[in-house]
């Protein structure tokens, strides 16, 4: 009788396991514990949020470049309204004005890049999600070394290559502003903006997506070639070449911060060689 008190016991347990529907062991840390099927929006909350699309974080990338420049390009059209100036498509056209104008994007991309982040990570911290750390003095030093290196190879490339000077860095040494101002822009924001935007936010966003790590890198070198439309074709490639070792930098050293650095060791040596050796 008592086999059989327990026989019918197990057979009204799974009698109801029946009408409740099956059961699926969801890990919970260490353990393990049976709940009845989750809805398809339990599911999605359980898996964790969809990874972004290709398109999208192309859209974002657009939005990125896109807003900054006509709101810095709309402000200087009425200052040039505002000052009576002659000739308005000449002035845009004059290196000085596209770098004063390169520097005010900047700071709008800042704030912008920062809004955008927050509202489509939620949950991870800005400096998280862009990668940006800190390290050690050695491992600084290490960077500079490495991106010299590379950049005096490139530029022996350049050579063998009977590559012309680039007419766009031409220009910047006969440009009218202070030295300083103009190494401020191409040395320093131009490395901080540039890599949190390319290699910080858009390189996160689509190494999730099904291009990998090495599809996001290709692509990221891509649009970071694009947005140097000033250069010539040329040197369209170059800055292809050298996109693609910031991503190496990024990823090496697991860090935005580092590829802040190789940017900023790269563009400081061009200038160096633009003031001393052009």
């Amino acid at each position: 009788m008592e086999s059989t008190s327990k026989q019918d016991m197990r057979e009204n347990q799974e009698y109801n396991k029946q009408q409740c529907g099956k059961s699926e062991p969801i890990a919970l840390g260490d353990s393990a514990v049976n709940v009845p099927n989750a809805t398809l929006d339990n599911q999605s909350q359980i898996e964790g949020p969809m990874p972004p699309s290709v398109i999208a974080t192309l859209f974002w990338a657009v939005v990125l470049y896109l807003v900054p420049n006509v709101f810095v390009g709309f402000g200087f059209n009425v200052y040039a309204y505002v000052a009576n100036i002659d000739d308005a498509g000449r002035w845009f056209g004059k290196i000085e004005t596209l770098l004063l104008m390169t520097f005010a994007v900047f700071f709008v991309m800042g704030p912008l890049l920062f809004l955008l982040t927050k509202a489509l990570e939620k949950t991870t911290p800005l400096k998280v999600y862009l990668n940006v750390t800190s390290h050690s003095t050695v491992d600084i030093i290490k960077c500079v070394g490495l991106t010299a290196v590379f950049w005096f190879l490139l530029s022996e490339l350049a050579i063998l290559l009977n590559v012309p000077e680039e007419p766009f860095l031409e220009q910047v040494k006969l440009a009218e502003l202070p030295v300083w101002f103009i190494c401020l822009n191409i040395c320093i924001l131009a490395p901080i903006f540039e890599e949190l935007v390319f290699r910080g936010f858009l390189y996160r966003r689509l190494a999730s997506t099904k291009l990998s790590v090495i599809g996001a890198a290709l692509l990221t070198s891509a649009l970071f070639a694009l947005v140097h439309g000033q250069y010539s074709l040329t040197g369209v490639a170059m800055v292809f070449i050298l996109g693609l070792y910031f991503m190496w930098i990024r990823i090496k050293y697991n860090s935005t911060t580092q590829a802040m650095v190789a940017h900023a060791t790269s563009n400081t040596m061009t200038m160096i060689a633009v003031y001393w050796f052009y």
